[in-house]
């Protein structure tokens, strides 16, 4: 089990992952711990939110940290599930 940052497009009001779209390219991509995928996501988001403001339209794209099985290294788990406060402080973080 590894942290991947793992992207979301808004379809049709429901929140997909790119890879299920076979968006190329926007694939989940491994972190080391979930300290560096969230500061990741964190700055991503933040970064298309501002841009969503400036051109006056509704944001369609958002990253999340997710636990999941890395199939290029399945013996190595670098994540364990997050406790509650801990899920709650990450939600309302930024």
């Amino acid at each position: 089990m590894n942290w991947f940052i793992v992207v979301y497009f808004l379809v049709n009001g429901n929140w997909v992952e790119a890879d299920q779209l076979g968006k190329e390219g926007w694939s989940p991509i491994t972190q080391p711990n979930f300290e560096v995928c969230s500061q990741k996501i964190n700055e991503s988001n933040e970064r298309f939110i501002k841009i969503a403001d400036y051109r006056e339209i509704e944001v369609d794209i958002k990253f999340e940290c997710e636990c999941r099985v890395n199939l290029e290294k399945q013996d190595e788990i670098n994540c364990k599930s997050r406790n509650w406060f801990q899920k709650l402080f990450d939600r309302f973080r930024f």
